[in-house]
């Protein structure tokens, strides 16, 4: 029989190795951290480990460090919660590796890196996978296999083996703490944050560039910068008594503007068609201009207003484009941070004017369409806020018809399905209208497609997309004789929202970023023809190109659109249509006086709107003047 010395003597080795063991565990979890953050690192250094290296030993270890603390928060979190440290530690690193991948993934395809906001689009898994070729495909569901078996595995010896744990009340305090640490990151943009601070010391920052932002501070602070925040900083000299002296300003602009206008009252259908990845392969100089995909188009721009709109993303970027083209807002004042307002703030934010909350003021009858399901961008939420009475998508469409193998709904399908929404109304029609047809993924859609002699391109998936610009091309042509029979004068915005990532870098190398940012745009209508070349235009000058050709009047929002469409005819961050320099600046301090002062009077409108009280709002700045 054992002594009590002896007893007490052993309870204290276990007690000892009890403590080894959980530092043993501690050291474990920050090993995992530490490869995790190598391995997002080469993910988004394009799998270049001699990067991944000098960033974290030679050019940038203070952050490197900073950020391997930040990691340590959810790390720890996750250990509090589920309090096996290896099941943590598999768990950790495959969050890592697939963050990683889609990090990689979406520089291949869209020249831009994973942002908070994408992670909404887990919830529609399905889509992200049509949006990978087939062999990625099989990689990613063969790696999440091998990880829930693996993941199993381990539960499964865990169980078998008297591992030490750790106590109730250390779990529960390191979920506090690290709980209140995840907070406390989660407001990373807000002034004092100490993270931030420290961040500050080392990083570089750039507002314009968040691949560059991420290239040269890292993915985590990248990430972090990228967390939700306001909307906008105030502009300098911002007050109150200001904001009413610009009011008035573009009143008194809108009052002459609206003494030359003949129409006081909107009397047609107004139609909205971004039609996905629509973009003329004619701009590229690798294409052959031997055969045309989209005569119609071409013919039908030369008859109308017509001409290239800037373009905010390659291979992405619809959710911006269409926010751009309903509100008036361009994606440029806001925060470097805010990349997606369908999911950042549009949501908690229902009372964002719009020209759809405009048009149903003036009884109009208001319909979105998206042949596709509600889960991307949040849109059954933001097309409610925006004033949408009705929104169709794929479940409740009437038109859902596919061409051949293509999973997508079809343009004609679609169109259909406007002009059937449009017969059951008796007021004036908005129609707003985002295609599906012609998103990628590139494979397999059709048996037949141009050859490479016919299009210059000896790559399938570019050709099975020259296929799909041929469909849209016959839809276009079927909307315009459908329209031209309708009694009702009805005017019709069509423009492409993006060029497609199937043209790859090299394309963007070999034509520069302008071609692959410019999309073709098309202003119509069934009641008169003449044709006015925009050159280049924004989308957040749509509304008020539509209220010229229908000779409206316009509200004082209208007049500081209109100004500023004289001095910027197109805009987005880093890129600066100059009427003097003719061609675009990277910079607005490259622009003219008159053209910065018109875009600080921008900034002051949009700040109001989106950050401040919506002064504007309540004294009818985006209402017309009679």
């Amino acid at each position: 029989m054992n002594s009590p010395k002896k007893m007490k003597e052993k309870n204290k080795f276990f007690r000892g190795n009890q403590q080894r063991r959980l530092i043993n565990q501690g050291l474990s979890l920050i090993v995992t951290v530490f490869l995790s953050q190598m391995l997002l690192q080469w993910f988004q250094n394009d799998l270049n480990i001699s990067l991944v290296l000098q960033f974290t030993f030679q050019w940038h270890t203070i952050k490197f460090l900073i950020s391997l603390c930040v990691l340590l928060v959810p790390a720890v979190w996750l250990w509090s919660l589920i309090g096996n440290v290896k099941i943590v530690n598999i768990l950790f690193l495959s969050i890592s590796m697939g963050m990683g991948f889609a990090t990689f993934e979406k520089m291949r395809q869209r020249g831009e890196p994973l942002y908070p906001s994408d992670l909404q689009m887990l919830t529609n898994p399905i889509f992200l996978l049509e949006m990978l070729p087939p062999f990625m495909v099989i990689l990613v569901v063969a790696g999440i296999t091998v990880f829930f078996i693996g993941l199993v595995l381990v539960i499964i010896k865990e169980r078998k083996e008297d591992l030490p744990r750790l106590k109730r009340s250390t779990r529960i305090l390191l979920f506090l703490l690290s709980s209140f640490a995840a907070f406390y990151l989660s407001n990373f943009s807000q002034e004092g944050n100490i993270v931030k601070i420290a961040y500050d010391q080392t990083a570089y920052w750039i507002p314009y560039s968040q691949q560059m932002n991420y290239y040269n501070n890292g993915f985590v602070a990248g990430f972090l910068y990228n967390l939700p925040s306001e909307p906008m900083t105030e502009p300098d000299g911002y007050s109150s008594e200001g904001l009413i002296q610009l009011m008035e300003k573009y009143q008194e602009k809108a009052q002459k503007i609206n003494e030359s206008r003949q129409n006081k009252k909107l009397e047609a259908n107004i139609i909205f068609v971004m039609n996905e990845s629509f973009a003329d392969p004619f701009d590229l100089k690798e294409t052959s201009k031997k055969w045309d995909p989209i005569p119609f188009a071409r013919k039908l721009a030369t008859e109308s207003w017509s001409g290239r709109m800037l373009s905010q993303g390659y291979g992405g970027g619809t959710a911006n484009i269409e926010f751009e083209a309903l509100t008036g807002f361009s994606m440029e004042p806001f925060s470097a941070n805010i990349t997606t307002p369908f999911t950042q703030f549009l949501p908690k934010d229902p009372l964002i004017p719009s020209v759809v909350s405009r048009l149903k003021a003036e009884g109009y009858t208001t319909t979105a369409i998206h042949p596709y399901n509600t889960s991307m961008y949040k849109r059954r939420e933001n097309y409610g806020n925006l004033g949408f009475d009705t929104f169709y998508y794929d479940e409740i469409m009437t038109n859902t018809a596919t061409k051949e193998n293509n999973p997508y709904i079809s343009d004609k399908a679609a169109y259909q399905e406007v002009l059937q929404s449009m017969n059951k109304t008796e007021e004036y029609d908005f129609v707003h209208l985002v295609t599906m047809q012609n998103h990628t993924p590139y494979s397999a859609k059709y048996e037949a497609f141009p050859s490479a002699q016919k299009t210059g391109y000896y790559n399938e998936r570019i050709n099975q997309y020259f296929q799909d610009l041929v469909y849209s091309d016959q839809a276009l042509e079927f909307l315009y004789e459908e329209l031209e029979q309708l009694e009702e004068p009805s005017v019709v915005v069509f423009w492409g929202d993006h060029w497609p990532s199937v043209f790859g870098e090299e394309a963007l190398e070999s034509n520069g970023k302008e071609a692959l940012h410019h999309t073709p745009v098309i202003m119509f209508n069934n009641v008169s023809k003449a044709n006015k070349d925009f050159h280049t235009i924004s989308s957040i000058y749509f509304f008020i190109e539509v209220l010229e050709m229908l000779d409206q009047s316009v509200s004082p929002f209208d007049a500081l659109l209109m100004e500023l469409q004289k001095n910027i005819p197109s805009l987005e961050k880093g890129m600066y249509f100059s009427d003097e320099q003719q061609g675009y600046v990277s910079s607005r301090e490259e622009l003219s006086e008159d053209a910065q002062r018109v875009l600080n009077d921008y900034d002051w409108i949009m700040f109001d709107v989106t950050t401040s009280n919506k002064q504007t709002v309540q004294d009818g700045f985006f209402e017309r003047l009679d």
